[in-house]
């Protein structure tokens, strides 16, 4: 962890992200959702050991088209599906001790066995990541709710990887609530959560794509998914954050992600122009996701 008082100890993603899309010559800075609403806190409807858990991801099935998201899918076998993490990983390809760091079934599974909660949804549930919010609100959390009532989910454990992920999943989180499913946030960039309010935060002050924990670490993994619990039963106002007692162990990634120096700053440039080359050619091809 940082210790320099000068700066904050956690990552600010919002700041990372415009200067590096500036870098790639992105000029109007990205606008946050920031809700004037204060997010609604739905209330557990009863002991957590009775109750349906399910998890919501970020996520897009393979190929990508408009009717196919968000997308929900059977806990067992798993899925071949593609997770937005910070390097994208397909879940089908990814060792199972690293899967359990995005995507916790096993751990939760775990406390269904020792009777911590009743029972895990047989489906698991994509929110794909959105830089619309319109679409994410409008479009995409109706159909997570839809999903979540068909399978009768009494709460809801939601673990984004990525920064637009961070923002999808506490616009879907503020619908659910709404909508009377309590829920608890499991991720890393807390400025954006924070920006956005949510009822309940775990923030893992951990490198993007892990909330759940080191690859491998089992112990850790399921020490976050406890305090997650312990989070959903145990928050008694909207906007509360509880950090995770947990740590990476190398700070070099703060740094390093997104990082804009002299040493990035040509590369920068060019991979922003080709993906606007991609950005036009998806447009052109009817890839592009504008409904």
């Amino acid at each position: 962890m940082s210790t320099d008082p000068a700066y904050r100890s956690f990552v600010s993603y919002i700041d990372k992200s415009r200067e590096y899309y500036a870098a790639q010559g992105y000029t109007n800075a990205y606008r946050w959702a920031s809700p004037a609403e204060e997010p609604a806190l739905a209330r557990l409807s009863g002991p957590l050991s009775s109750l349906r858990v399910g998890v919501v991801t970020t996520a897009f099935p393979l190929p990508l088209s408009g009717p196919e998201v968000p997308y929900a899918q059977a806990v067992e076998p798993l899925p071949t599906g593609r997770f937005t993490a910070d390097d994208n990983r397909d879940t089908s390809a990814a060792p199972a001790n690293e899967r359990e760091s995005f995507l916790p079934l096993a751990r939760l599974q775990e406390f269904v066995t020792t009777g911590r909660i009743g029972s895990l949804s047989p489906r698991f549930y994509g929110v794909p990541f959105d830089y619309s919010q319109r679409r994410t609100t409008e479009q995409d959390a109706p159909t997570v709710l839809r999903f979540l009532q068909e399978d009768a989910v009494d709460a809801v454990v939601v673990v984004p990887h990525c920064p637009v992920c961070h923002q999808s999943s506490a616009l879907v989180v503020r619908h659910l609530e709404a909508a009377g499913i309590p829920t608890v946030l499991v991720g890393s960039a807390r400025d954006i959560i924070e920006e956005i309010g949510v009822p309940r935060f775990l923030f893992v002050d951990f490198p993007l794509g892990y909330p759940t924990g080191r690859p491998g670490d089992r112990a850790q993994q399921a020490a976050i998914c406890a305090q997650a619990l312990d989070l959903l039963e145990g928050a008694w106002a909207p906007r509360t954050t509880v950090q995770a007692d947990a740590r990476w162990g190398d700070d070099a990634w703060r740094t390093n992600y997104m990082r804009v120096d002299d040493t990035t700053r040509a590369a920068l440039e060019a991979a922003g122009a080709n993906r606007r080359e991609d950005q036009q050619r998806a447009r052109s091809d009817g890839r592009a996701r504008t409904s």
